[in-house]
């Protein structure tokens, strides 16, 4: 990844307005390579000496007034080493390297860095975000399945340092979602950008889906996502073009994979495929342990949200829906496939080939698809009633798309 970091060997008394000592007050020497450790005084609370100079120093070269100045004090910088054995290309590149690392990043994205300036923003987006990554994982490695990505490009998504959002962007809106705007500006669906774009405070839209986000102070008490409620990943209100608020989702990530499942999933080539469908009833207490209980990650990944007619306070009317990730989240998984868990039915679907005729088995005509869905079926006692009881169905699910 680092053959992309073509720094050359600045040395570090260039940075703005932060006495030497500082700056280098988190590093030492080890034998032949250099290593930079975050301040053993720094909390989240407060942050480490590197962390103040790497966001000021971000932030200025966002601003265009103080960004050509800024670049000719790097140009000018004596190949000086302060301290010893340490140079800024050293510092920086294993400051990428230990991000890139520690979030399991180098299966999901390659960074195309040609400068230093390149090298301090993108330091700053992976150490701002470390520990945030989990979830937008799975939902690049959908999209790549889902063809969301480049045309004729394969994973990892490559990004280039200048394409990275303004460092601001990481103080105006929730963690999740600066994190979202690294990556979204590089998807499409079916020609339509997937690119974040803020409306006003806590008003955005994606693509042709205007969505707000939810504060923790609106959510009345007892309600179900108030738990775990987080600021950098907030839940999320959808609202439709025609101006109808319904769909709640417990946090902005939720929400992005939901949209690609029930919104993106149609590009050209993806074959995405209802291929049964059976209705359970939503009073079945098996009904109700799938939509409610966890899923562990050996089965899949489960992603909810409640329809609530835009009324937080809503006590009847509301419906809480669910689909279960079954394959495609995984490193070099081809095949997406889920089960939509919705108003007393269960759904199967695949963008799996079937290999056989409608005259054989299920588990003949998709052989990857099958066993997984049966391993989530199997655990609330469904196999028998779904796969056997069940409608096998030839083309697009009978249900909403919209609703569920």
């Amino acid at each position: 990844m680092l053959k992309h970091l073509g720094l050359g060997f600045i040395g570090l008394g260039w940075l703005p307005e932060l006495p030497s000592p500082l700056i280098a007050s988190g590093i030492k020497t080890v034998e032949s390579s250099a290593q930079i450790t975050h301040s053993p005084m720094a909390s989240e609370s407060v942050p480490s000496l590197w962390s103040i100079a790497l966001k000021k120093t971000a932030h200025m070269l966002d601003d265009t007034a103080k960004r050509p100045t800024l670049l000719t004090r790097i140009e000018r910088q004596p190949p000086t080493e302060i301290p010893r054995g340490i140079t800024l290309p050293t510092v920086l590149g294993q400051r990428i390297e230990k991000a890139m690392d520690r979030d399991d990043l180098r299966g999901v994205l390659v960074l195309d860095i040609s400068d230093v300036a390149g090298a301090i923003k993108t330091v700053h987006v992976l150490e701002r975000c470390s520990g945030h990554w989990q979830m937008m994982k799975t939902f690049l490695r959908l999209a790549a399945v889902h063809r969301l990505t480049p045309a004729n490009a394969t994973p990892p998504l490559r990004l280039s340092a200048e394409s990275l959002p303004a460092t601001t962007a990481f103080d105006q809106m929730p963690l999740a979602m600066a994190l979202y705007a690294t990556i979204g500006q590089q998807l499409t669906h079916r020609g339509t950008s997937l690119a974040l774009q803020q409306v006003d405070d806590g008003h955005f839209w994606i693509g042709d889906l205007p969505f707000r986000v939810v504060p923790l102070g609106r959510l009345p008490g007892g309600h179900p996502y108030t738990k775990g409620y987080t600021k950098t990943d907030p839940p999320i209100y959808l609202r439709y073009n025609f101006g109808c608020t319904r769909d709640l989702f417990p946090s902005f990530s939720t929400f992005l994979i939901a949209m690609l499942l029930r919104m993106w999933y149609r590009a050209r080539g993806v074959g995405y495929r209802m291929v049964l469908g059976a209705g359970i009833g939503r009073d079945d207490p098996r009904y109700r342990r799938l939509i409610t209980e966890r899923i562990t990650e050996d089965l899949g990944i489960a992603v909810d949200w409640r329809y609530d007619g835009g009324d937080l306070n809503a006590a009847t009317q509301v419906s809480d829906h669910r689909r279960v990730i079954v394959s495609g989240f995984r490193l070099n998984e081809t095949i997406a496939a889920h089960l939509r868990v919705v108003r007393g039915v269960i759904e199967l679907w695949t963008t799996e080939r079937p290999a056989a005729s409608r005259s054989h088995p299920l588990a003949v005509r998709y052989p990857v698809s099958m066993p997984l869905w049966g391993a989530v079926l199997r655990r609330f006692g469904l196999e028998h009633d779904v796969i056997n009881g069940g409608r096998v169905a030839g083309g697009p699910s009978i249900g909403s798309t919209l609703s569920g």
